[in-house]
């Protein structure tokens, strides 16, 4: 083998390797249904937000408009607020205050243990998704999903892409999954990320048929998240 395709051979190689080292994510399936069991937390965990989440949450936002009962929306096990960790990060909702409107924790926990609490006066939620690794920093990202609530008979569900920044959840983007006429879905997206230092992001739109069944409708395309500030607080 001569210089020139020895080179040739090992730029391949190269390149094959990043390729194949920057995965597609799904961040969105709107084909997937959801488990109808109610969400709960593992025992330890449990215990830990009985006897100190909970009663910070209280202190932080129980009022006349807001009354503290956290129900959970999910949780999830990633590296979230630092590399190598593994971690479990669950979303609540705290109280609904308004049509769509409600204050939201996400709880992160280490081997049993709280990390940390972040609030925001948001919405309604619905679920919580891992993203991982999706800008290859070596944490992983998460995407929450939050119902709109009915307006004119109309709704939708937003999902939001987090990531933990040095003061707590920072938004990556935000794009609409899915849009809902009198409970039921008009159309949807199915979103994926292909991994990398600027993740390009696509979606895939879906519409019932007459049975309810997602059906693909056009084609993959490269789209853009729309750019959201974070109010996450820590609540300590």
């Amino acid at each position: 083998m001569g210089p020139k395709a020895f080179l040739a051979l090992i730029l391949f190689v190269l390149f094959a390797g990043a390729a194949a080292a920057q995965k597609t994510l799904v961040v969105y399936d709107p084909t997937i249904e959801p488990e109808d069991i109610e969400q709960v937390l593992p025992d330890d965990e449990q215990a830990v937000f009985d006897s100190t989440v909970l009663p910070k949450l209280k202190a932080k936002y129980q009022s006349d408009g807001c009354a503290v009962d956290p129900m959970l929306a999910g949780e999830v096990t990633g590296s979230f607020t630092k590399k190598g960790a593994v971690q479990n990060l669950a979303f609540f909702q705290v109280c609904q205050t308004g049509n769509g409107l409600g204050v939201v924790a996400v709880v992160v926990f280490e081997k049993g243990k709280l990390v940390g609490i972040w609030g925001d006066n948001s919405g309604w939620t619905m679920n919580v998704d891992k993203v991982a690794d999706l800008n290859l920093n070596g944490v992983d990202e998460f995407a929450l999903s939050f119902g709109g609530g009915m307006h004119q008979g109309k709704g939708g569900i937003g999902v939001d892409v987090m990531e933990f920044g040095a003061r707590g959840p920072v938004s990556i983007g935000w794009f609409q999954a899915e849009s809902i006429s009198d409970t039921d879905t008009e159309y949807a997206w199915r979103v994926t990320a292909r991994q990398g230092k600027v993740p390009a992001f696509y979606r895939q739109k879906y519409v019932p048929n007459r049975d309810g069944k997602l059906l693909k409708r056009g084609p993959n395309t490269v789209f853009k998240l729309t750019k959201m500030v974070s109010e996450f607080e820590a609540i300590k």
